[in-house]
């Protein structure tokens, strides 16, 4: 697989462990387009879309046994918006081995910076069965439902509008109940 059909395995994982694991009460909703370091929204079922998940999808741990993901802005452009997420996945087949859920400003404190001209990037560097400086943010991969909707819960407001451009098109879609007859 290349880096970006890689890349698509990833958001595919998160988004059925995040189903499965949640029951159903998790919804993810994906942008047409991947421009903006927004992979999916998430929302309570049949609410809004109430976080953002950057996700970065890793096939194998490198020579130091430690996994390895990269995220680049333009300089003063990084997120630091709570209910802004990475989620860092070690995706060996198609089972998800390792994740890591972590909120945009602990990701933007404890990442490595590399300045790239008029550009920042942002590596993280974790270890999926040691403690390391990641290790509070490890998640069992049959969790992730539950903890993303528990940062959900958490926040005290829903996503901002300039973090997901284009919302004030989004359509929400929301299941009958069969027990009632439509008018």
């Amino acid at each position: 697989m290349d880096h970006t059909e890689l890349g698509r395995a990833g958001e595919l994982a998160l988004d059925l462990y995040a189903m499965v694991s949640s029951d159903g009460e998790l919804q993810l909703f994906a942008p047409v387009a991947d421009d903006d370091h927004v992979d999916a929204t998430a929302g309570r079922r049949g609410g809004m879309p109430a976080i953002a998940i950057q996700v970065k999808t890793v096939r194998e741990v490198d020579r130091g046994g430690l996994v390895e993901a990269k995220a680049d802005y333009p300089a003063g452009r990084i997120r630091e918006y709570p209910g802004s997420l990475y989620a860092v996945l070690l995706l060996p087949l198609v089972t998800i081995e390792s994740a890591w859920l972590i909120p945009s400003p602990d990701f933007n404190r404890i990442a490595y910076r590399v300045a790239l001209g008029n550009r920042v990037q942002l590596e993280f560097r974790g270890d999926p069965s040691r403690e390391d400086r990641y290790s509070t943010f490890r998640v069992p991969p049959l969790e992730i439902g539950p903890r993303l909707l528990a940062v959900i819960d958490s926040l005290a407001e829903h996503i901002p509008q300039h973090v997901i451009r284009g919302a004030e098109g989004l359509i929400l879609g929301r299941r009958r109940n069969p027990q009632v007859e439509a008018p």
